[in-house]
């Protein structure tokens, strides 16, 4: 056998050897990769909305508070969610007000009904009180009229001014946390009108 043939054969043995190595640097470099892998899982919602209906999207939470021997309140600022407190309460946790949506014709008036205040019910009947309502229109509705202050009245008129109909509002307020109010858990329910005219 002459040298020129082993040389070739030696360069082939090299090149398939180096061809070997680098495919196990791939294969062990995609079981690396493997592990380094995180899933995780989110949701996803739509909300339908039929003409001349009304569906709440969202529910009003005060997040998680604790009573002093002072009492306080935890406010909920209506456009932007964020809550505030005053007197001996401590808060923490997200806050989030109630939103609604519903859907008439763009131009078309409607008038909204809020209650005037909630009772929240905790344990062995312990109640807080949510007062100082406020409702958020921008940018779907806008006031047109009315008198009253738009708390537990129908006569605030609001003109819907999305080109689709379709329209959000939200409602917030104050809650009024007792001095060593009871621990636990407080619920309650509202109504909300909406005539459409």
């Amino acid at each position: 056998m002459n040298s020129g043939v082993t040389n070739q054969a030696g360069r082939i043995r090299t090149a398939m050897r180096a061809c070997l190595a680098l495919l196990a640097l791939i294969l062990f470099a995609g079981q690396a990769h493997a592990k380094e892998v995180a899933t995780t899982t989110a949701s996803a919602q739509a909300t339908v909305v039929a003409p001349l209906t009304l569906i709440k999207v969202s529910d009003i939470n005060f997040g998680r508070v604790a009573a002093r021997t002072t009492a306080g309140t935890v406010t909920i600022n209506v456009n932007t969610g964020a809550c505030t407190t005053t007197g001996g309460v401590i808060h923490q946790g997200a806050c989030q007000f109630a939103e609604f949506a519903g859907m008439g014709t763009k131009k078309m008036t409607t008038r909204i009904q809020v209650p005037g205040s909630i009772t929240l019910t905790g344990p062995a009947g312990a109640t807080m009180l949510v007062n100082t309502i406020t409702l958020g229109t921008a940018p779907e509705l806008q006031f047109i009229g009315g008198n009253g202050n738009g708390l537990g009245n129908g006569n605030r008129r609001y003109e819907i001014v999305s080109n689709t109909g379709i329209f959000t509002f939200r409602v917030a307020g104050r809650l009024n946390v007792g001095a060593n109010q009871r621990p636990g858990v407080y619920t309650g329910t509202f109504n909300i009108v909406v005539q459409y005219q």
